[in-house]
């Protein structure tokens, strides 16, 4: 027994570096920290409203940064922030912090009070002063970094939007953050381009560029992953976690070990504490220099691996195991294949629902953690506080400033593109099969209509404009600057061939042209004016000039049309041309089907009906349906007809298991209108580069011939671009005003 306690304690000593922890020259086994003198950690009041990991308002009194010197578990504690501020400092609350290249400045996020909001603070470390940099005092302004040029990187919930609103996240509906930048003189405060959910986390890379994460919502697709964008706030690409490389839903807080990889947090989206799993995520291919790993080239998404340093943490929202824990966050302290990391860490479950229940918060303590071993070391844990954010208080290179060209002639706008629209890795397009792309803007329930626009998980889409592809693949257009966007290939009927699976936005002045329609990410994007068929004409005007509340169009045409409202723009075409078959006295026979608690056998019965709620006589009430069973509401208060074309909501019959029996059908697959069954029956006609109502997209015969009138080539294609938009019942349209406020 005595020889294995001796045997703990040397392979403690021997990795510490030392019996203090920090290790002398003459160590032959020098640790991990043997050249770190100091360790700045924060201290926040432990909380459980910090289930979802984009949660940034949680707010207790309490919070410090302390210095540990030496960096072990007997070393001296020293408060550095912020007793010296005086009495407007006694409440206030960090979220998180960084230190500067030259380790003389900390820059922090804090919250002075509970009605106040989270802003920037600079604490000198020389003359122990902080300053609060001039941000706006109604907005929050979390997770700064520094970057080169003086700049200081946040996120914040500001609006850079004239006239607009700042998003409301999918799920939870809180204002979602979003980049920005200011000088650390205070001065060239500037907020970048947004996506329509949240961007948190980021870390500077030894390449000058940032890293973060970004909650990915489209349809179904609903995941948080990593992106790079330049300080400057522009050239956003994709890091990890998509294109079948994620190790869980969410990645988060992600540091780079060495050019290319990076260790960072996997977990699942809520009640996870914002902690999870240790990763070690490997961009691109190796590059060895005598057997060593240096670097990663041609780094995509696509050829990223990862390893999991943490195997038995789990990855999900499920509970985890007594002395398993989850990690919080990580610094790597060195590059071997096996990392030796601070991390910060809590046993027990981590789940805060559990944590709740009990009445009890996650104890987040500092550990020295071998990812070989999978051992942690204790370096401090103050059991009434958790201790998170472990940062060596040293000197570090700054990378170099990445900046690029704004162009000034576009005003307002940007400029987007791509030099061949059938280079793709998602899709393989038949030649001449792409009649142009289909430029989307995306908003949230922002808008004043209640929290969702339908039954199928989409945000808000509009229309900005079709760009026609030219004869080399080529197309350009000039859109609305700062707000998120969204790609479509379509044919000459309008239809949809492949949706690019992300939202994306640019700088005001910004210029993207990529690859292709999410090509080889390791290619170098090339423009050459003179070769690209795109250049020699104008870009299409995809509303570029058009304020936020001039965006939205009353006009249902293929030319006007902007959001598909279907009360407005799709109920009147079923009223005039459909529910005399299709009505509540279901003319045509269609049978029903039923839906069913399985616990409590309540049942509801529904039939295909066209119906909405306007009173049609002899075929519609302008009632609308009772959609509601086993406590899941499943498109309740819409109605008939945007229920029997776009199927029940499905994450509440699955939230609540409940059994679909009879002629249940979905006649319309969201985003995909070529293989909607309505739309196959109805055969719509060509709408480019003119409308010709007898080119038909199928060889079948139309629905409606000799049965009734058929579609006017307008109502086709506002009822393709309804689905192919994700099959919203709610568009801006419907609130047209936009003047409610976005706080």
């Amino acid at each position: 027994m005595k020889h294995g306690m001796k045997s703990i304690a040397i392979a403690l000593a021997a990795l510490m570096g030392g019996t203090a922890g920090v290790g002398c020259s003459g160590d032959e086994n020098p640790g991990p920290l043997s050249n770190v003198d100091a360790l700045i950690i924060l201290q926040r009041a432990k909380r459980n409203e910090t289930g979802d990991v984009f949660e940034y308002t949680s707010y207790l009194p309490g919070a410090r940064l302390v210095k540990l010197s030496p960096p072990s578990a007997d070393g001296t504690l020293t408060p550095i922030c912020c007793d010296q501020g005086g009495p407007d400092f006694r409440n206030i609350d960090i979220s998180s912090y960084d230190i500067s290249f030259d380790a003389k400045q900390i820059v922090f996020s804090g919250k002075l009070a509970e009605m106040g909001h989270y802003g920037l603070f600079l604490l000198n470390l020389e003359t122990n002063a902080i300053d609060e940099l001039p941000t706006d005092p109604g907005r929050d302004y979390i997770s700064p970094i520094f970057v080169p040029g003086d700049f200081i990187f946040f996120m914040t919930n500001a609006v850079v939007e004239v006239g607009g609103f700042q998003h409301e996240d999918e799920y939870e509906r809180r204002t979602t953050t979003q980049v920005g930048r200011i000088k650390t003189d205070g001065s060239m405060h500037e907020l970048g381009p947004r996506h329509l959910s949240h961007r948190v986390y980021p870390s500077l890379t030894s390449d000058g560029r940032v890293i973060m994460t970004q909650w990915n919502h489209l349809g179904g697709d609903n995941a948080a992953e990593l992106m790079y964008m330049d300080p400057d706030m522009m050239n956003l690409r994709e890091a990890f976690g998509r294109e079948g490389t994620g190790a869980a839903n969410s990645t988060i807080k992600p540091i780079e070990i060495s050019p290319g990889r990076f260790v960072a947090i996997a977990t699942a989206r809520d009640r996870t504490v914002q902690a999870g799993s240790l990763i070690d995520i490997r961009l691109g291919t190796v590059v060895e220099k005598d057997g060593v790993v240096s670097a990663y080239e041609r780094q995509a998404e696509a050829r990223a691996t990862y390893q999991r340093l943490s195997p038995d943490v789990p990855v999900t929202n499920n509970p985890s195991a007594d002395t398993v824990g989850r990690f919080y966050d990580a610094y790597p302290l060195n590059a071997k294949d096996k990392p030796d990391l601070l991390v910060s860490w809590a046993n027990g479950p981590v789940e805060s629902q559990i944590l709740e229940a009990a009445n009890l918060s996650a104890n987040f303590g500092i550990y020295l953690y071998d990812s070989e071993r999978q051992t942690r070391l204790p370096i401090l844990d103050d059991p009434m506080m958790w201790d998170i954010f472990p940062r060596p208080l040293r000197t570090r290179t700054a990378p170099p400033f990445i900046g690029s060209a704004i162009d000034p002639s576009l005003g307002l706008a940007a400029e987007i593109g791509s030099l061949n629209v059938y280079d793709s890795t998602m899709k393989d397009f038949a030649p001449g099969s792409i009649y142009g792309v289909r430029i989307v803007e995306g908003y949230s329930s922002e808008e004043g209509f209640g929290e969702t626009f339908g039954v199928t998980m989409f945000e808000g889409q509009s229309v900005m404009g079709i760009a026609p592809v030219l004869a080399d693949g080529s197309w350009r257009a000039r859109v609305p600057g700062n707000v998120p966007l969204h790609l479509q290939a379509i044919d000459k009927f309008g239809m949809n061939l492949m949706s690019e699976p992300v939202w994306f936005s640019a700088r005001v002045g910004e210029a993207r042209m990529c690859g292709g329609c999410h090509e080889d990410r390791t290619k170098a994007v090339v423009v050459d004016p003179g070769q690209i068929a795109a250049f020699s004409r104008p870009p299409v005007n995809a509303r570029a000039d058009k304020a936020r509340s001039d965006r939205n169009s009353d006009i249902f045409t293929r030319d006007e049309l902007a959001g598909v409202p279907w009360d407005r723009a799709i109920q009147p075409v079923f009223n005039a041309k459909c529910v005399s078959c299709h009505g509540q006295d279901n003319t045509a026979g269609i049978a029903p089907y039923t839906i069913t608690d399985p616990v409590t056998g309540e049942s509801i019965t529904l039939a295909f009906n066209l119906c909405g709620r306007d009173v049609v006589a002899g075929k519609c009430d302008g009632s609308i349906p009772n959609a509601n069973i086993g406590g899941q509401d499943l498109g309740n208060e819409l109605t008939y007809s945007y229920l029997s074309v776009m199927g029940l909501d499905r994450e509440a019959v699955a939230t609540g298991g409940l059994v679909m029996g009879g002629n249940y059908r979905t006649y319309a697959n969201p985003e995909n209108s070529r293989d909607s069954f309505m739309i196959r029956l109805l055969n719509p006609v060509q709408q480019w580069p003119t409308q010709n109502p007898n080119i038909r997209a199928f060889t079948t015969a139309p629905h409606m011939q000799g049965k009734g009138v058929d579609l006017t080539p307008d109502e086709f294609n506002a009822l393709v671009t309804s689905i192919d938009l994700g099959g919203q019942y709610y568009s801006r349209e419907n609130n047209p005003s936009l003047e409610q406020d976005d706080n």
